[in-house]
């Protein structure tokens, strides 16, 4: 008979990381100072590290006006922030900050030297404050970064919703944060909680995506190709990661064949890298002119959506992107709350299912809603 394993040879690798963290959380807990702080010398902040590498695109965009209120204060301060592969390349060249750092997780677990030097750079730099703005989930390697910098003020979620962070001892000034209380907190103002506590603000709450030269260039010359002597064109994502967000993808079909019948418009279909299902769907019977774009990068996806004057999507990634653009976007939420997760600004709007089912969103509404905001372009 062969030995029983111990547990942890049994566990799922991911389960036995985040196991592990909370021990380690828990353990540092115990010796670390619990000094706390209930103010910042706002004058004697040159150097900033947020840390936002944890969740997703859409929660990256949402986390603007957090850089945008660091910039409208400290207009000369160092602002860095750490992203990973998957919310790193929208931020590229933002003018709200000076520098990007990446932290690929996948790469040091390869080569702990890799490892070593990332943290390294974040103590060359001497931040005096640090800000880890956690709104969906709590991370125990971000709330280490801000402790492993260096940083002088600590700024970081002591509990979320009555959940305690077992990594609070890394910050000197911990916030518990009840947004149960009311969800509707947009994920904007969420983030912003991180500095209105220290009292900072702003007054534009809109996302933006800094688009280069040779973005725009690439979008308008695709434009320019493939336009087929239509008047407009008109985009759609019909895919989501949850399949619980996707609008059934033949009433996307019908929709876009309605638009681009009344507007004379080319329909343009972006698809991710899970779209393959819905975006098929969609075109398998669709009549008129279009596009699928896919297989490009997240920056000229952008620039193309920046041409478009009105883009119809699922509550996905691509719907924040869209809403971080000069386009008007009209979105479709089902289980997931819009006054939490929609763009924001007046060019925007949303449908949203009264029994969180999405497919309960009539397709007339969504038409109706969509030729309204073109026209009000």
């Amino acid at each position: 008979m062969s030995a029983v394993k111990p547990i942890f040879y049994r566990l799922h690798p991911r389960r036995f990381e985040r196991l592990l963290k909370r021990a380690v959380g828990a353990f540092l807990g115990l010796f670390l100072p619990r000094k706390r702080i209930d103010t910042v010398p706002l004058d004697t902040i040159q150097n900033i590290l947020v840390v936002r590498q944890h969740n997703e695109l859409g929660d990256m965009l949402c986390a603007v006006p957090l850089f945008r209120a660091l910039r409208e204060r400290f207009p000369s301060a160092y602002i860095s922030l750490v992203a990973s592969p998957v919310n790193y390349e929208v931020m590229q060249q933002h003018p709200l900050l000076d520098e990007i750092i990446l932290y690929d997780k996948s790469q040091f677990r390869h080569s702990p030297g890799q490892f070593l030097k990332f943290y390294k750079k974040l103590k060359q730099r001497r931040y005096d404050l640090a800000i880890v703005s956690s709104t969906v989930s709590m991370s125990f390697t971000s709330d280490s970064m801000a402790y492993l910098c260096g940083a002088k003020y600590r700024i970081g979620a002591g509990s979320i919703n009555g959940v305690e962070n077992l990594a609070a001892a890394f910050f000197n000034f911990p916030l518990d944060l009840r947004w149960d209380l009311n969800s509707s907190v947009h994920q904007t103002e969420r983030n912003l909680a991180y500095v209105r506590c220290i009292g900072l603000d702003t007054n534009d709450l809109c996302s933006n995506i800094h688009l280069g030269s040779s973005d725009k260039t690439w979008a308008k010359d695709f434009l320019c190709r493939h336009f087929k002597g239509k008047k407009c064109a008109i985009g759609f994502h019909p895919g989501a990661g949850k399949t619980s967000n996707r609008w059934p993808a033949d009433r996307f079909a019908r929709v876009a064949e309605k638009l681009s019948a009344a507007l004379d418009a080319l329909i343009i279909i972006t698809h991710g890298p899970v779209d393959d299902e819905p975006a098929g769907e969609m075109v398998k019977d669709l009549k008129g002119s279009f596009i699928i774009v896919k297989e490009q990068s997240i920056r000229r996806v952008a620039a193309l959506i920046d041409q478009l004057p009105l883009f119809v999507t699922n509550d996905t990634g691509m719907m924040h992107v869209a809403g971080a653009t000069s386009t008007s976007v009209l979105s479709l939420f089902g289980p997931f709350d819009p006054y939490e997760w929609a763009p924001r600004g007046e060019r925007h709007r949303f449908l949203a299912s009264r029994n969180q089912n999405i497919d309960a969103i009539a397709e007339e509404d969504v038409y109706n809603a969509a030729l309204e905001l073109f026209q009000r372009r």
